[in-house]
């Protein structure tokens, strides 16, 4: 979506999505985009041949014909990564992650990789360069541990803020599954202040003295926007990627959230508070590492990618 949004101006993004996946049909509806949801094999008879194709999921089974189709009618494909995951037959591939692994498909494909490609909402560029106030006590903490079922990494991480005893304020991001948000905000974190907040996040990002957030986007938004960082995994793949911002001194390192320990989160946060000065590094060292402008880097790439077929054509 972030994507669409920078290309609108040359191009009418048409996005492709399961007919089940509820959120993303509202968000593109509220944000004005056009979707299709039936099989990807009926693509090329139904729909008009795009000026070039945009893989960018988790699961690319049964894009295959998709792919086919368009090299036999030479429109370029152009796919994004994590950690060079679940490689395409495609013209160009992004791995915007920290650890990427690309370079394993046929070999005659164009590389762009690094962070410097990590497609984020522009508004984290613009906080990039906001001056961030890292203060003497913690007094806000943020937590995005993405859009899926994390119940029971909130529940580790607020039984750990509980001990802590802090009066902090705790700002949620509640994501898009439904899982028992409510029940969890009514339960009992004193002296924490726990509430959730949808919108706006990369405001509270900015303003927490402290983030804490999954192995995924969200830990690369919180590096751009300068906010101290402790992070869980989900998997083994996060957990390469944390492991990689600890080693390059920009996060600390939680571990495995199914092992989570609240005692030893409620230690660490208290060592992390204590060491203002290494507060100040991780703010540093994290926007060292993520700049926020991926996305206009990854619409060039695109653009420039349509403008010369355009002209070849022509």
């Amino acid at each position: 979506m972030i994507l669409a949004q920078e290309l609108r101006a040359c191009c009418k993004p048409l996005f492709l999505i399961d007919l089940q996946d509820c959120w993303s049909r509202e968000r593109l509806s509220e944000m004005g985009f056009d979707y299709w949801s039936g099989d990807p094999d009926c693509t090329w008879s139904l729909l008009s041949a795009p000026a070039a194709v945009l893989i960018d999921t988790r699961i690319p089974n049964g894009l295959e014909k998709l792919i086919d189709g368009a090299r036999v009618r030479n429109i370029p494909v152009v796919s994004i990564h994590d950690l060079g995951l679940n490689p395409v037959a495609s013209n160009i591939q992004i791995d915007g992650s920290i650890l990427p692994a690309l370079k394993n498909s046929k070999g005659d494909e164009v590389h762009y990789s690094g962070t410097s490609y990590m497609v984020l909402d522009p508004a984290y560029h613009t906080l990039h360069h906001q001056k961030k106030l890292i203060r003497r006590k913690i007094k806000s903490v943020f937590i995005n541990l993405g859009g899926g079922d994390s119940r029971k990494y909130f529940l580790g991480l607020l039984q750990g803020l509980k001990l802590w005893a802090h009066e902090v304020e705790v700002v949620g991001a509640p994501g898009f599954a439904r899982w028992g948000q409510k029940e969890l905000e009514r339960m009992d974190w004193q002296p924490a202040i726990f509430r959730w907040e949808p919108g706006a996040i990369n405001k509270f990002l900015f303003q927490a003295d402290l983030a804490i957030t999954a192995g995924g986007l969200s830990a690369y938004e919180a590096l751009c926007a300068g906010t101290p960082l402790m992070a869980l995994s989900y998997d083994s793949f996060q957990q390469r990627t944390i492991t990689a911002f600890s080693e390059a001194g920009a996060c600390v390192c939680l571990g495995p959230g199914d092992n989570l320990d609240p005692a030893r989160l409620s230690d660490k946060l208290s060592v992390v508070e204590f060491d203002v000065m290494e507060r100040q590094r991780l703010s540093w060292r994290g926007r060292k590492i993520v700049d926020g402008l991926g996305a206009a880097r990854v619409s060039q790439i695109i653009r420039n990618l349509i403008f010369n077929r355009v002209a070849i054509n022509f």
